[in-house]
């Protein structure tokens, strides 16, 4: 687990979530081999959105939070070849607000 004000500002952060979050929604931290939790990697799935060509499926994404976290937001990336209009074919986020450089 990361310490400093990223590591207890996202432990707070999971709290709140495992109480109350949207139906249909995940997001974990990352678990090691050895059982301790990375909460600077979040493995996440998405539900579609009801009466959408998206509705029925489920979405994954990783985000990646820095130690600036959260005055910068975390990057995004759905698998590689993941076929959205916002999504660039490495699975970035093409959202000018989430990435302030692409890979």
């Amino acid at each position: 687990m990361s310490g400093g004000i990223a590591g207890g500002r996202l432990a707070e952060e999971r709290k709140s979530w495992r109480k109350n979050h949207p139906h249909g929604f995940v997001a974990k931290p990352e678990t090691g081999a050895d059982g301790s939790v990375d909460l600077m990697v979040w493995h996440c799935i998405i539900p579609g959105k009801p009466n959408t060509d998206w509705d029925g499926g489920y979405y994954p994404l990783t985000m990646h939070f820095s130690e600036d976290y959260p005055s910068k937001p975390p990057k995004c990336k759905f698998p590689q070849n993941f076929f959205h209009p916002n999504v660039y074919p490495s699975g970035t986020v093409c959202l000018s607000i989430l990435n302030e450089d692409i890979d």
